[in-house]
């Protein structure tokens, strides 16, 4: 295994010091066999001093350009140290140092076509003739190009082995010396993966900083790390630690907390704190374990089951990897329906509480696999939108709402509303009011039909723009609702301040107000806060009639539950629609009878 140097902090920044060998010396025979063949014999060289005739720098432009001046000036030295008179040990010795200094010109950028100046200073006075001053200067030469050649391959390797920046072993690495354990020693190998998560209390621009976090990162894992594990750097904020040691799942966890502990306090980076956390999946090696990717795909589901689950550390087993399963069908299930068209938008009828009538409907998505099972529909947005066809559903969404609306305004004598719900991702589509507004010119509704419905975690991912979307939809004719009031984070002045004309109240307050006390405080809040901020009031949940009279005496507006409708196709809603209407009717017709 590869021995890396560790990451040396100055003024914020990384200074990586060469994690490789760029030049390896020739040995002495090695060098003899390299003179004899330009006709040099090395004792004639050892008896004669080598002199210099002019200065290397001023004769080539190119150190002044690409070469730092104290490379230069240890390649003078270098240079110079020939024009002593050496024994041959030594002489083999200067050698090598004179060729290490070239490449490390070479690796600051000093092109090859230097090396014929760099090498004209020499002179070997009163040896032979001064053709054997050309064949030494040819000799060094191509050492010269010899030793560029191997430190290009050496570099090239090494690139495709380590981090462009930390120089830390990568994935490629972590994988070959994974699979070199599990195919060529008994080792009881464990596996980590190390995922940072990065928040900061300053906003202003700090993502330029990051590499600074980063470099504080690997050095507190690096201080925390026993001395026979190996760090590896696989992406940004992502680190593998390979062990020899960690053969069960309670050492797992025990390593695990120490490097989280490092991490409780803030990093900082040019004088900003950052709060770094990190999600750790581990993995121990096993008798089944042949081959390295199945290792490492097994620490990336224990790492992605504690992202998932907002735990700090999970470790990997078989019930992962059925739920991984589970997950992969899941998603070919969505992306099978969405492709033949086997979705389609329920209505649920939402109620005037003081007429008792519909007075418009919430749009609710509804996803059937090839047998006819339906999927939930958080898991089909979450799909479509990680599968990056949220644009595609998005238009999906509102032509087909535009139509139902359409198909609605035609079928009721009355005015209604369609409550349709956008996602985060929906709140920063700029695009999205000008797609509403061509479907509803295509289908001929007008925007006062569409309640938009948001919630308030949606709000947090940009809220600048969430804002600003909003309004180009209230300036359209559309209502907009904030939809599960009261499991987010709004704050009164958000409410205040956004163009909001309906507050939902969550359905999980709603079910309990009958037998909570609590709940029916709650709700109560609630709308006396809406009330007063001049919103209407919609209360989802409603399922029996003791829960119906509680919302009804806190003043609630509106009513969506099971208790009046579950959500229905278009033609059963409106085969409802028609017999609320009939039974409507029938009781004024009573009414006036009795009168």
């Amino acid at each position: 295994m590869q021995q890396i140097n560790p990451v040396h902090i100055e003024d914020g920044s990384s200074h990586l010091k060469p994690a490789f060998r760029r030049y390896q010396p020739l040995l002495p025979d090695a060098l003899l066999t390299r003179l004899m063949r330009f006709g040099l014999n090395p004792n004639a060289l050892t008896r004669q001093p080598i002199k210099l005739n002019q200065t290397p720098r001023s004769q080539i432009p190119q150190l002044a350009e690409e070469a730092p001046e104290v490379l230069v000036q240890q390649y003078q030295q270098a240079l110079s140290t020939l024009c002593q008179r050496h024994g041959w040990a030594t002489l083999v010795e200067v050698i090598n140092h004179l060729a290490a200094k070239w490449v490390d010109l070479y690796a600051a950028g000093v092109p090859l076509t230097a090396i014929d100046a760099l090498l004209s200073a020499i002179v070997i006075p009163r040896y032979f003739s001064n053709t054997k001053t050309l064949a030494f200067q040819r000799c060094l030469s191509q050492l010269f190009l010899e030793s560029a050649a191997r430190y290009d391959h050496t570099a090239l390797e090494f690139a495709r082995r380590h981090h462009q920046h930390s120089q830390l072993p990568n994935g490629r690495l972590l994988k070959e010396q994974l699979q070199q354990i599990l195919v060529f020693s008994q080792a009881q190998a464990g596996l980590l993966l190390i995922n940072f998560k990065l928040t900061s209390t300053m906003m202003d621009g700090h993502r330029h900083r990051m590499p600074e976090v980063a470099v504080e990162i690997i050095k507190r894992l690096q201080l925390s790390l026993p001395k026979d594990h190996t760090l590896f750097h696989l992406d940004a904020y992502e680190f593998a630690v390979l062990s020899p040691q960690l053969d069960h799942a309670v050492k797992l966890d025990l390593l695990s907390a120490k490097l989280r502990q490092p991490f409780e306090f803030t990093v900082h980076a040019n004088h900003q704190p950052f709060s770094v956390s990190p999600v750790i999946g581990g993995v121990c090696r096993d008798a089944l374990h042949k081959k390295a990717d199945d290792m490492l795909a097994q620490a990336r589901l224990a790492l992605e089951h504690a992202d998932n689950t907002y735990q700090a550390f999970a470790t990997y087993s078989e019930a992962l990897s059925k739920q991984a399963d589970d997950n992969a069908q899941l998603r070919q299930d969505v992306l099978d329906a969405f492709e033949n068209d086997r979705m389609a938008l329920y209505l649920q009828p939402i109620i005037d509480s003081n007429t008792g009538t519909c007075m418009g409907a919430e749009a609710l998505l509804r996803c059937r696999k090839g047998n006819g099972e339906f999927i939930p529909p958080p898991v089909v947005i979450e799909v479509l939108y990680q599968q990056g066809l949220g644009h595609m559903f998005i238009r999906w969404l509102i032509n087909t709402s535009c139509r139902l609306a359409s198909a609605l305004k035609q079928k009721s004598t009355q005015q209604m509303f369609l409550s349709i719900n956008l996602t985060a991702e929906d709140l920063i589509n700029r695009e999205l009011p000008y797609l509403l507004a061509q479907a509803l010119k295509l289908w001929n509704v007008e925007a006062s039909m569409f309640t938009l419905e948001i919630t308030e975690n949606g709000l947090l991912v940009d809220e600048e723009a969430a804002v600003e979307i909003m309004h180009a939809f209230t300036d359209m004719g559309c209502r907009m609702a904030l939809d599960d009031f009261g499991t987010g984070y709004s704050s009164m002045s958000r409410l205040r301040n956004l163009p909001i004309d309906l507050v939902k109240i969550d359905q999980s307050f709603v079910r309990g107000v009958a037998h909570s006390a609590q709940d029916r405080a709650i709700v109560q809040g609630i709308i006396t806060m809406a009330h007063g901020l001049g919103k209407k009031v919609v209360a989802e949940g409603v399922e029996d009639a003791d829960c119906l009279a509680i919302i009804e005496a806190l003043q609630c507006e509106k009513i969506q539950g099971y208790y009046y409708s579950r959500p229905l196709p278009f033609e059963q809603f409106v085969a409802w629609l028609e017999g609320q209407a009939a039974v409507s009717q029938h009781t004024v017709t009573e009414q006036q009878l009795s009168a």
